[in-house]
């Protein structure tokens, strides 16, 4: 086997020796493809959370903009919204 083949094999180093994969036994490769889902989990939840507190940081300066537009006369732009009479100024009608 060439060093280039052993280099793109899988392996899980312990007391600081690289043990393939596929030497390992049949419950050692089971718990091994286990750590690996584990970690692509561990990856996306870490990139998840790094969306998340990107959102928070920008909502929360953007309340502070608006608060600071609001307290120097500046209006902030509402969405129109029509006024629904309620039920008892329809019977009314």
């Amino acid at each position: 086997m060439t060093e280039q083949e052993q280099e793109q094999k899988p392996y899980i180093t312990i007391d600081d020796v690289n043990v393939y994969v596929e030497d390992l036994p049949e419950e050692g490769q089971q718990i091994f493809g286990r750590l690996q889902r584990l970690n692509q989990k561990k990856a996306a939840q870490t990139l998840d959370l790094e969306e998340t507190q990107g959102a928070i940081n920008y909502f929360s300066t953007r309340i502070v903009e608006v608060i600071n537009a609001d307290k120097s006369g500046v209006k902030v732009e509402e969405s129109e919204t029509k006024e629904v009479p309620s039920d008892t100024e329809a019977q009314d009608s």
